[in-house]
């Protein structure tokens, strides 16, 4: 089956969790066309880790089958494909699906950890072997649609599960649409915070449905969606912050005319927190601008969240804020923007990836710079990462020569940029699968 320009705005769609729902029969409908044999595994590696931990994870794919590889940032490839759809190993009961993204938080040690969205499935692979070691299943009875895992200890780590579950006789970890607290060394369920009172006061149709999620200082943060079972209605998204030590919710921020948050980041010193958000779908695969931004939010060294700044769509371009959001310092914050294409009202608009400065004062500060732009086709460019230590972020471009990762050096350039185009890279150009998600280890 010929590539056309509905599969690749299907692609999109199912990358984003409030849109999967006006897609799924199409999909099912593209399952199984023209889906390249996954490559055999390239192995692990020996990367000693440093200050901005080994390298980087990128998971390529035509939301059929799934090639995770790893590359350096400097954009070295370590290993073309350690893991893919294909593989199947002892500790591989279920294959990866075309569904995979890896967690917000960097992996430390030598293992990494796979978010397979749509088997509900957690797979630990081994940094150094690139052997499946073990998988965990995040839902029994339903499909939870995990979106981020976040370890704290060696045994504690929590997942987010997009979907609720509806059987009333389901068991009370199995709720869904909450956040799920797991023995990452037994490999097993211990526990759950339900995240129904951050939605206190609001239509009991809405979910929370919880997206990306980070750890800053003992406290979890957790990014809520908010939209009801079919995605027709949404509430303002929220920042819900948990202690980790009791799993009890301590603050909810409400992130005031946002709808649709999926994006979230923290700097490194864990000072702020920066959301996109591209607002709700009406139906088609063009999100509501006027619900739609980039938000950075501060923490208060008494505890809680306040608004920094804010951006609308239009401060930052033609599009809407997509899913990913990163910190390439303290004071810049990179993320990509949503295009359509010429169907789409209004007409075609370019995917962007855009640098905002936090620091400085007067008219200059916050001014969006576009770094990047799509050639032909809009839902292109995909997640953004950045090692703040090593100055480096990288940037997924499904479009550019079948697929590349990008590399931004921050404050290099004789203009002084805050971040710079250092190169374009292939990880894997046997399968051609083009890149779409990237992770730390």
């Amino acid at each position: 089956m010929k590539t056309s320009r509905f599969d690749l705005k299907l692609g999109a769609a199912l990358a984003a969790p409030s849109v999967k729902i006006l897609v799924a029969g199409a999909a099912s409908a593209l399952l199984g066309c023209n889906a390249p044999e996954p490559p055999p595994s390239t192995g692990g590696t020996d990367v000693v880790e440093g200050p901005c931990g080994r390298g980087a994870v990128v998971v390529s794919s035509d939301y059929q089958s799934t090639d995770v590889g790893l590359m350096s940032w400097e954009g070295a490839v370590l290993s073309a494909s350690i893991i893919s759809s294909g593989s199947i190993a002892p500790g591989l009961s279920s294959p990866l699906s075309g569904d995979v993204v890896t967690p917000t938080t960097p992996a430390r040690g030598d293992q990494l950890v796979l978010i397979d969205r749509a088997a509900s499935v957690l797979t630990w692979v081994d940094v150094r072997s690139g052997e499946a070691r073990a998988q965990l299943a995040v839902a029994t009875a339903f499909r939870a649609n995990p979106q981020d895992y976040v370890e704290v200890s060696p045994s504690k780590a929590y997942v987010t599960r997009h979907e609720p579950n509806l059987d009333p006789d389901a068991a009370p970890t199995d709720g869904g649409s909450d956040v799920l607290v797991v023995d990452p060394g037994a490999r097993a369920i211990v526990g759950r915070v339900d995240l129904a009172p951050a939605l206190a006061g609001e239509d009991p149709g809405i979910y929370p449905r919880p997206s990306r999620a980070v750890l800053v200082e003992g406290s979890l943060y957790v990014l809520l969606t908010a939209t009801s079972l079919d995605f027709t209605t949404s509430a303002e998204s929220r920042l819900v912050e948990i202690d980790t030590q009791g799993d009890a919710i301590k603050e909810v921020t409400v992130l005031r005319g946002l709808h649709g948050c999926g994006g979230l980041a923290a700097s490194a010193s864990g000072s702020r927190l920066a959301v996109v958000c591209p607002g709700t779908f009406g139906g088609d695969s063009t999100s509501n601008a006027a619900e739609a931004g980039l938000v950075v939010l501060a923490r208060r060294d008494g505890g809680g969240l306040v608004e920094e700044a804010r951006w609308a769509p239009a401060e930052l371009g033609a599009g809407t804020p997509g899913f990913s959001v990163a910190f390439a310092s303290e004071d810049h914050v990179l993320l990509a923007t949503l295009g359509r294409d010429a169907l789409g009202e209004g007409g075609p608009v370019d995917d962007t990836l855009v640098a905002v400065d936090l620091a400085g004062s007067g008219p200059a500060r916050g001014e969006p710079e576009v770094l990047l732009r799509s050639k032909e086709l809009p839902f292109v460019l995909g997640e953004v990462r950045c090692a703040e230590a090593c100055g480096r972020c990288l940037a997924a471009d499904a479009e550019t020569d079948g697929g590349v990762v990008h590399r931004f050096d921050v404050g290099a350039g004789e203009d002084r940029r805050a971040l710079v185009h250092a190169g374009a890279f292939r990880v894997d150009p046997r399968i051609g699968l083009p890149p779409r998600y990237l992770g730390g280890f």
